[in-house]
């Protein structure tokens, strides 16, 4: 199907509620402390009623009828450590009789049922459980040893953005405006580049970020400008625009763009023509727009902020990239990437599991920005082969609160209840369970919701 450039088809990209969805239960082998630079592991446990994880000379998955089995080369993990039971109301887990033990949520645990989002640690391997609504995307077996050629953007174990990148590989060929929406740091220059990459377009990639220019030169950067135009301009310029032509113009932050500038960017999107600042002519131009933005688009209409009309021509499929502490099955991933962009290549290189436990539950403000500067800040000041706790960012060594919506009243209540019954039971899942007649698993999604560190009230 040919897409006419003048279509605008709006579709959203995002997470949708539980009403429609169904709920896919998976596994990831999300980070080895020994072995930092490998990437993660996914596998389904949609057909599966067991699962045993232990230690073997190579990280290899097995699949006998419906047993699945896990082997991951860590000395510090029992042959057989743990067991994932399949039970009517949902997956728990055993551990097997292990030397070091098991630790869910970073409590000591020999049997627990897990709820989405769990972290599980067995020996120096950290896994994340996920069982959420999915749409759209069969959570199939994938390991990302095996993708170190794709495009860093698509590489990825969360389905959520599984489904948004394979849904931008099928628009990035077509003309098909494309909005990038997510918070500052989340990766939407690099999606922006991916979309260019697989276009086929032959003209270059040229940023620019809408939010960093003063006022009054956004239009002569994005457009140029004749010499003589105004002040200062002694010679003529041509425009990001134009030289972008035959490729992708990306627009970062394009809710920071003045209306004056809105009214020239609609011009080029409407007719494919720019400008000059100083010019009477008119130059047409081959430019496909891509833009970005962490604002609430809608919301600035409302406001009167911006146009209307611009926001129809920029969003033909809107990307939304979610915040990287939604996405924790990827972590591990992203250290692997990032240490090898830093340059590490040592075999010896390690992390601790303790700095391993801060990288997996910080919640990152700045999102994967804020991970590599930690990273980069690590290996810096590491002399050894390990990086330890006291290597890391003072904020990761001491989190605040997970960010958020401010909590309801009744939330605030449930979160009082809950803080005063773990101090009583000095952090003991199954006695705070009883305690207000819940599953141990529904108590542990609601610390995970509202904030509270179980790790916090446990004996030592």
């Amino acid at each position: 199907m040919t897409l006419d450039p003048d279509t605008t088809i709006t579709i959203r990209h995002g997470k949708t509620g539980d009403d429609e969805a169904s709920r896919m239960p998976r596994l990831i082998a999300a980070f080895e402390c020994r072995r930092p630079l490998s990437p993660g592991l996914r596998v389904s446990l949609r057909d599966v009623d067991e699962v045993t994880i232990g230690r073997g000379t190579e990280r290899r998955w097995t699949r006998a009828g419906r047993i699945l089995r896990i082997t991951l080369p860590d000395q510090e993990m029992s042959r057989l450590h743990v067991r994932l039971v399949r039970r009517p109301d949902g997956w728990n887990l055993q551990d097997a009789g292990s030397k070091n033990g098991t630790m869910v949520d970073n409590v000591a645990t020999s049997y627990c049922a897990l709820a989405d989002g769990d972290l599980i640690e067995v020996g120096g391997t950290f896994l994340v459980y996920r069982d959420d609504p999915v749409r759209d995307v069969e959570p199939s077996d994938r390991d990302l040893v095996a993708e170190q050629v794709v495009p860093e953007v698509f590489r990825t174990l969360s389905l959520e953005l599984e489904r948004g990148v394979g849904d931008l590989a099928r628009i990035a060929p077509t003309l098909v405006p494309v909005l990038i929406v997510g918070e500052t740091g989340t990766g939407k220059e690099l999606a922006a580049e991916a979309v260019h990459a697989l276009s086929g377009r032959r003209g270059p990639f040229v940023p620019i970020n809408c939010g960093a220019l003063p006022r009054t030169l956004v239009e002569s950067e994005l457009f140029g400008y004749r010499r003589g135009a105004f002040s200062g301009a002694r010679d003529d310029r041509t425009g990001l625009a134009r030289k972008a032509d035959g490729g992708t113009l990306f627009l970062d932050e394009v809710a920071e763009l003045p209306e004056e500038s809105q009214v020239a960017l609609l011009r080029l999107l409407q007719n494919g023509e720019v400008r000059a600042i100083g010019s009477a002519d008119l130059v047409k131009v081959d430019v496909r727009v891509i833009a970005a933005t962490h604002q609430d688009l809608r919301a600035r209409i409302g406001d009167g902020r911006f146009r209307r009309d611009l926001y129809g021509r920029l969003c033909g499929y809107e990307m939304v990239m979610p915040a990287l502490r939604d996405r924790p099955e990827d972590i591990g991933s992203l250290i692997a990437a990032l240490l090898r962009r830093l340059g590490v290549d040592d075999p010896a290189f390690s992390i601790h599991p303790r700095a391993a436990h801060a990288f997996f539950t910080y919640q990152y403000p700045m999102n994967v920005r804020e991970l590599e500067q930690a990273l980069r800040t690590a290996v810096a000041l590491v002399t050894g082969h390990e990086v330890g706790v006291r290597h890391l960012p003072e904020a990761m060594r001491a989190p605040a609160p997970a960010p958020g919506k401010q909590l309801r009243p009744e939330d605030v209540a449930l979160r009082a209840q809950l803080v005063e019954i773990l101090r009583e039971s000095e952090g003991n899942i199954a006695a705070t369970a009883r305690a207000l007649d819940k599953a141990p698993v529904q108590v542990r999604r609601w610390c995970r919701r509202l904030g509270i560190d179980l790790a916090e009230y446990r004996k030592y």
